[in-house]
């Protein structure tokens, strides 16, 4: 019922899109207005490392080193050359005529101040092992830093080209609310800077031409970039229609067809390598018990048609990768020999009763918002095995709050795994800290040995035993790949990222 009214409301805003599409495309002001699905309250990758928000992150804050995803090789960028010194140590050479959007000369002075703030014990941010590793930042000149690690870490270049957004010295120490930097000054040396971001998350960027003429890394083809947090669906469609945002993004599928026949739109494709996902509380740490068993598990897995679902929830359906793992084979360092359990109704309710729950049992079955409609078709498939799972949507942050206090039975979310495509990262996302809820001692292992281990191939071999635990002890199930379906207005064209093949960033939009 929810699909057909949807249907029906967007039929009925399309008979009047001929109307109006004149007001969509505002190239005289060069200013492209682009819908933003979660609300961020301000540009800073240490304190918003969410996955919409980093796409804007990532256009206004420069990095020492970029990772080109397309020909797996690093490229420098505020860095023009860089070396390791030992296992521990990490040497960059700095381009000396680079300033920051407030005027202020970058130097090997903001490094240091960024790298040793973010590690700072006393600085209290989500994923803090990201940065707690750097031991500390050695200035042998005004353009030569070495940066020492407290212990040998294999990712640590990969890490530095995703996570380490270099902050304007002068400005920064300041202040005395170091999150206001994010809402207020954000002196950035990207593609674009920050002009405003208010309480509601409505975002204004403008070209920073002068890291554009000097970086070959970046680009902002649109002077103006303005962000609309639009997080309803009906109100993004009229918002579209009427001129108010000229992209949605992460469109539905039942919009596709209706859309497709708009000639004043165009829908474009990505693949995102976006992994939407259900972890299963195996290691009891929710009120709720029930799935510290394995057949429970299992049974839950089994009930979910995972291919229904993916052709009638995920958008791109056709050209959405069905992983085997948690990863994607073109994440560095994934490979498995299992497959999640197969879609089996009859052998779930076998499970169940075995257990002593033949009628089946009721649980929560938390979900983080845009998968709410998926949520909902997977409970209807565990409803005809006798599950009973009542779905709660949450926002990023409530169900990040609740994820850390141990408060979810089962989860229905998504991880961007190229924010930064190592397993490192992606076994931490997972395993790391308070997101454990395996409580699995073999995956622990792994964890800690993998983080150790330089050579790439033993730490493959050591990362596939832990993608096979998770298979065969059902504690994850991937559901598919989430790409990215752009409806926007024919006068936008959007092409592929210069640096990373999974990203759409500001920078990508183009005027036909």
């Amino acid at each position: 019922m929810r699909l057909k009214t949807m249907t029906a409301a967007a039929a009925l805003l399309l008979t009047g899109a001929a109307f109006v599409a004149p007001a969509m495309a505002q190239k005289a002001s060069d200013t492209l207005k682009l819908t933003v699905l979660d609300p961020f309250p301000m540009i800073d990758p240490f304190w918003v490392p969410a996955n919409e928000a980093n796409q804007w992150n990532r256009e206004v804050f420069g990095r020492l080193v970029v990772y080109d995803e397309y020909k797996g090789e690093f490229v420098g960028e505020l860095a023009k050359a860089w070396r390791r010194i030992d296992d521990k140590t990490l040497e960059f050479d700095l381009r000396e005529n680079i300033n920051f959007s407030s005027g202020n000369h970058f130097s090997a002075e903001d490094v240091k101040y960024t790298l040793e703030y973010i590690a700072d014990p006393k600085v209290s941010i989500r994923f803090k092992q990201r940065y707690d590793w750097v031991e500390k930042v050695e200035i042998l000149s005004p353009y030569k830093v070495r940066v020492h690690a407290k212990a040998a870490r294999p990712d640590d270049l990969e890490v530095m080209a995703y996570r380490f957004h270099i902050l304007d010295k002068n400005i920064h120490e300041k202040l005395e609310d170091k999150q206001s930097y994010g809402r207020t000054s954000a002196s950035s040396t990207g593609a674009y800077k920050l002009v405003s971001i208010d309480h509601g998350g409505n975002i204004r960027l403008t070209r920073n031409d002068e890291a554009v003429s000097k970086l070959t890394n970046i680009r902002a083809p649109i002077k103006n970039i303005v962000g609309v947090p639009v997080p309803d669906r009906q109100t993004q469609i009229a918002q579209l229609l009427t001129g108010g945002v000229h992209v949605l993004a992460k469109v539905q599928p039942d919009l596709l067809a209706e859309f497709a026949n708009n000639p004043n739109f165009t829908i474009t494709p990505f693949s995102t390598r976006l992994l939407v996902y259900v972890t299963l509380d195996a290691a009891g740490r929710s009120d709720n018990k029930i799935f510290t068993d394995k057949r429970m598990r299992e049974a839950f897995i089994k009930a979910v048609d995972r291919e229904k679902i993916i052709k009638a929830f995920v958008p791109g359906a056709n050209i959405a990768v069905r992983p085997d793992a948690i990863c994607f084979s073109d994440n560095i360092g994934c490979a498995s020999s299992t497959k999640p359990y197969a879609y089996d109704p009859e052998g779930a309710k076998k499970l169940l009763a075995e257990a002593g729950k033949p009628d089946g049992f009721e649980m929560e079955l938390s979900a983080f918002t845009p998968y709410k409609a998926v949520a909902e078709a997977i409970a209807g498939d565990l409803r005809r095995v006798g599950i009973r799972a009542s779905v709660q949507p949450l926002t990023i942050a409530v169900y990040t709050k609740l994820r850390g206090d141990g408060k979810l039975t089962a989860l229905v979310a998504e991880y961007p795994t190229f924010s930064q495509p190592n397993l490192i990262n992606i076994m931490d996302v997972f395993f790391g800290a308070d997101r454990d809820y395996s409580g699995d001692p073999l995956i622990k292992k792994a964890y800690d040995e993998g983080a150790k281990t330089l050579d790439l191939a033993k730490r493959t071999e050591i990362y596939k035993a832990a993608m096979d635990r998770v298979n065969q002890e059902a504690l994850i199930m991937p559901i598919s790949e989430q790409p990215n379906l752009f409806i926007h207005a024919k006068e936008v064209e959007i092409k592929p990222g210069l640096t990373s093949k999974t990203e759409t960033r500001p920078g990508d939009y183009f005027w036909k």
